[in-house]
């Protein structure tokens, strides 16, 4: 399998997908100024087609984006081109020094670099706490276990795209795997893809606790202010001691 979000995907993502970010920027930027962070530079991993980016730009803040999705990416820079993105996994990335780090829609639950487990954790969280400075913040949402236990298997249609998603969770391993086949019409024919994402189900209360031992001050939130969470789904936020 190819990088994770080809471009047909990552077209879909962009075209109809962007409501959790777009949804999210507001009380993430009120997180942020309750915390101190009122301008500097956001490190944004899993940054995606760079929706988060250029909310944090229009708030007078500095952007610098990585995701493992050449294609993202590049919709990224073609929306925010005052921000800085690269092409790469968190795993090792280098981290420029900043003032915060956010990671959303579940981007610490995938497993699209194999290098990145349960047992993994611990040594992302200390290179994440090396490169905020002193009274940073770190935020993040992730899939808790029950997950899959949503909705059943749906599709959307756009006016260039069509999308299936189906699941299913293995709650032995604490593991979703998301099934995506998407179509999208180039000229007169519809191309085909598909992409099988796996993701680590983590409990928020234990990857708190694992901050806690990285040097974060850190606790659980159910939202983003005003922008609540469905069930199986939470977020932390950390600071740097």
């Amino acid at each position: 399998m190819g990088a994770p979000y080809g471009a047909d995907l990552a077209h879909v993502h962009d075209e109809g997908f962007t409501g959790f970010a777009r949804d999210s920027a507001p009380g993430l930027l009120r997180i942020l100024r309750e915390g101190g962070v009122r301008g500097g530079l956001v490190a944004d991993l899993g940054c995606g087609t760079g929706v988060w980016a250029q909310a944090l730009v229009a708030a007078g803040y500095r952007a610098f984006g990585t995701d493992l999705s050449p294609a993202m990416v590049r919709l990224a820079r073609a929306r925010v081109p005052q921000g800085r993105f690269q092409v790469g996994s968190f795993v090792d990335v280098p981290f420029p020094a900043c003032d915060a780090i956010t990671a959303l829609g579940e981007v610490f639950s995938y497993r699209f670099d194999a290098r990145h487990d349960t047992r993994a954790l611990p040594r992302l969280f200390r290179r994440l706490h090396a490169a905020l400075r002193p009274g940073g913040l770190l935020v993040f949402d992730l899939a808790e276990p029950g997950r899959g236990a949503g909705p059943p298997p749906s599709h959307r249609i756009g006016a260039d795209w069509a999308v299936t998603v189906d699941f299913e969770e293995d709650a032995r391993r604490r593991e979703l795997t998301r099934y995506i086949t998407t179509f999208r019409k180039h000229g007169e024919i519809w191309r085909r893809s598909d992409e099988v994402h796996k993701l680590r189900l983590h409990r928020a209360a234990d990857v708190a606790a694992v901050l806690r031992r990285c040097g974060f001050r850190a606790r659980v939130l159910r939202g983003y202010g005003a922008y609540r969470f469905p069930p199986h789904y939470a977020a932390v936020r950390a600071r740097r001691i």
